[in-house]
């Protein structure tokens, strides 16, 4: 019996440059912003659309609407901290948000935020620094850099196994693309 290669190679050959560059305007918010406060539980089980109307509704009025009009967060440290649900990610991914940047991060939301399809990247240089809300900032993975004006900030590479969960959407959706290479039909 001939052993079979993993599904997971085609796949990360596939998706190798996708995502290389995530660019935004970003929505600043401070320190120790629980899971909670994103999410709070009463409105974990609504659908997608309706968690986006109540993501951070309880860190200030003016945040909602902030951040479902900007694809990035710059955030201070322990954000999303605290309770494992995962329904806080979903509903930062329905709002729009497509990476945050920061931290360090409370470790079971930075997950539940990758699995979700939300870039989450480590980055506490950023804080501090000047970043305001509505500022546009670049993250290029290729070159393990955020850019904002003319100030650049080194990263950590972003796995490859991580960047395909962020280009496929979600890891239900990678694990799908997985499946499909692994049984030869299209994702």
């Amino acid at each position: 019996m001939a052993a079979r290669k993993p599904a997971e190679q085609g796949v990360r050959r596939e998706r190798k440059s996708v995502n290389a560059v995530i660019e935004g305007e970003a929505t600043v918010l401070g320190d120790y912003i629980s899971a909670d406060t994103v999410l709070p539980a009463r409105w974990s089980f609504v659908p997608p659309d309706e968690m986006a109307e109540h993501v951070l509704e309880e860190a200030g009025p003016q945040v909602n609407p902030k951040i479902k009009s900007r694809a990035i967060i710059v955030a201070g440290e322990a954000f999303g901290y605290g309770t494992g649900r995962e329904s806080p990610a979903r509903a930062l991914r329905a709002a729009g948000i497509k990476a945050i940047v920061g931290g360090p991060f409370g470790r079971m939301f930075f997950r539940n935020a990758i699995n979700n399809g939300i870039l989450v990247v480590d980055c506490p240089a950023v804080l501090g620094c000047g970043i305001a809300d509505g500022d546009t900032i670049v993250i290029d993975l290729d070159a393990s850099r955020v850019r904002w004006k003319e100030q650049a900030f080194e990263i950590a590479p972003v796995a490859p196994i991580i960047r395909n969960i962020i280009a496929a959407g979600s890891l239900i959706d990678y694990g799908r693309a997985v499946m499909a290479a692994r049984d030869g039909a299209p994702a």
